[in-house]
């Protein structure tokens, strides 16, 4: 019972220290500068829904919003298809060197990304591929890989070969296999890639503050900094702006959360 009651304790803790900003961001959103630093956990005297006006029109964020959108999407789709044919041929089929091409899967895992910025630097600025959304797509793309490629193949490792079996002797050929019914198995380990992927590139400031220097182009994260410089007095907007930005991560994450789960539950289980 004590053990239950500590537990109990814990769980509140954590999910008031993790809602607590949240919420400190969207209640203030709607305050200007004299009431957040007044009275910063009250309700708001006036809901002031001109922040957000400020902050989607003035501050341009719809733009930075569909910047990253694009960005995001097309990388975690085209990871999505990568990973999931590599992890099909390397979760179903035997041959001499499978586990060599793992062992070098598993290695782009071990560079942190920021060893290598100088000669993706020097890529970029050799194939003139600054201010180029979709040069950021395949940088997001080629991190992300391994990561989604081990997943997947660890997924697609548990899923019983009696059913692929059954597929061949119909005479399916093996990509219909992997369109028809291992990729429709896999559903929700590719919740699970997708959703790490998208929260990756949506939130990452590195690179778009390193490859991108056209305002038109510029990601919300970089959005967000620029507010921050141009309209730093202005905190109510300011916090609208930073609502606006959580607000797609936060939906897709809720819409996909039980497959995530299964996906992460699923993955280190094998048959």
């Amino acid at each position: 019972m004590k053990k239950k009651v500590f537990l109990y304790i814990f769980v509140i803790a954590m999910a008031i220290t993790f809602i607590g900003p949240m919420l400190f961001t969207i209640i203030s959103s709607f305050k200007d500068n004299k009431e957040i630093f007044s009275a910063p956990f009250s309700l708001p005297e006036t809901f002031r829904f001109e922040n957000y006006k400020i902050a989607w029109e003035d501050a341009k964020m719809s733009r930075y919003m569909l910047n990253s959108i694009f960005i995001a999407v097309s990388s975690v789709i085209t990871v999505v298809i990568v990973s999931s044919m590599s992890a099909f041929v390397l979760s179903r089929f035997n041959f001499k060197v499978n586990k060599y091409i793992s062992l070098f899967i598993l290695m782009g895992m071990m560079v942190p990304m920021h060893t290598i910025l100088v000669p993706v630097s020097y890529i970029i600025a050799a194939f003139d591929l600054k201010n180029n959304l979709i040069a950021l797509v395949l940088l997001y793309v080629a991190f992300s890989i391994p990561f989604s490629t081990i997943v997947l193949t660890r997924f697609m490792q548990g899923i019983s070969k009696s059913v692929e079996e059954a597929a061949v002797m119909d005479g399916a050929s093996f990509f219909k296999i992997y369109w028809k019914i291992i990729l429709p198995m896999s559903i929700p380990s590719i919740s699970t890639v997708a959703i790490f992927n998208f929260l990756g590139a949506w939130n990452d400031v590195l690179f778009p503050l390193l490859f991108i220097n056209d305002d038109k182009l510029k990601t919300v994260s970089l959005g967000l900094l620029n507010f921050q410089g141009e309209r730093g007095a202005e905190y109510g907007p300011m916090m609208a702006a930073i609502g606006i930005t959580l607000l797609i991560p936060l939906v897709i994450y809720l819409f996909f959360q039980e497959k995530v789960e299964e996906g992460i539950a699923a993955g280190g289980v094998k048959e």
